[in-house]
């Protein structure tokens, strides 16, 4: 409590008004009860771990809009830079990859990799 009993009582009888029985009573059980500590709600451990869950749910579904933005863009970008080149660039892009497929299969499946990592990674703190 900000204010103690005491002080109240002080200031009461600073102002020449007295403290009935029934207030009395009252300040003594406010007292008591707020020293006490509330057994009945639950740990705070368990509150910052719903808390946590929660906060990881609502940044999963972001990252699902999101990734789902982008993909949509992606896709509708795709054709419109197809008709922008030409033949002849395309088949240049084609015979680099060919020619360092192997660089190219390597980078996939790093970043695939990479992906998965970071997936289970944020999976295990989620059960911890």
């Amino acid at each position: 409590m900000d204010i103690p009993r005491k002080k109240i009582i002080e200031e009461q009888k600073e102002n020449n008004n007295e403290i009935s029985g029934l207030d009395s009573q009252v300040y003594d059980f406010l007292d008591s009860n707020l020293e006490k500590e509330n057994t009945d709600s639950f740990s705070l451990g368990f509150s910052k771990n719903i808390i946590r869950k929660i906060e990881a749910k609502q940044q999963r579904r972001f990252n699902v809009k999101i990734y789902g933005l982008i993909s949509i863009l992606v896709v509708m970008s795709i054709p419109l830079f197809i008709n922008l080149l030409d033949s002849e660039f395309i088949l240049m892009i084609f015979s680099t990859f060919i020619k360092y497929k192997l660089t190219s299969a390597f980078i996939i499946i790093a970043v695939i990799l990479i992906q998965f990592g970071g997936k289970s990674l944020s999976y295990k703190k989620d059960i911890s």
